[in-house]
């Protein structure tokens, strides 16, 4: 064969050869590709999955900040009450002798020995309550039945036929 024919089956020993090698480039690339994706999404699930638990652990010391901070309120408050309770008796006890002295001293009578009937009203725990108020906010609600609805007169209706205009609509 000629030089031409040579140079031919070259060309084309040289084509079939870049072309094996462009299709191992795809093939690696595409490999190198999916195996960086797949590292990748494995890298952010262990990082989302760290994140949610991060975020659990905070929440869960959130909660029971809140709940202490909560309950050092509500104890505060039930303290709170029971001293208002306690001076709302006693003002109380305080008119009721004025008053009685007062209506001894209209009378002109001499004040008896005894003191006025004091008011015996019992004063509560501190936080009974604040946690009655909070256990009932709170308790899960009972399921009230409602009284059937009275049924009401139906509108009136009436046929209309194509072109009565006089009938309402």
């Amino acid at each position: 064969m000629g030089r031409f024919a040579d140079d031919m089956g070259r060309l084309r020993d040289d084509i079939d050869a870049q072309r094996a090698a462009r299709q191992t480039l795809i093939a690696d690339t595409r490999q190198e590709v999916t195996d960086a994706a797949r590292a990748f999404i494995s890298d952010l699930k262990t990082g989302v999955q760290s994140l949610q638990t991060e975020f659990r652990e905070a929440h869960a010391d959130m909660a029971a900040t809140a709940r202490a901070d909560r309950n050092a309120f509500l104890t505060q408050l039930g303290h709170a009450v029971a001293d208002l309770q306690r001076q709302t008796v006693s003002l109380v006890n305080d008119l009721a002798s004025e008053r009685s002295a007062g209506r001894q001293a209209w009378r002109g009578t001499p004040a008896r020995a005894t003191s006025p009937p004091a008011c015996t009203q019992p004063v509560a725990e501190p936080l009974t309550p604040v946690l009655q108020a909070w256990n009932m906010a709170f308790a899960p609600r009972k399921s009230t039945v409602r009284p059937a609805r009275q049924p009401g007169l139906d509108p009136v209706w009436t046929p209309r036929r194509p072109g009565d205009e006089s009938a309402p609509r």
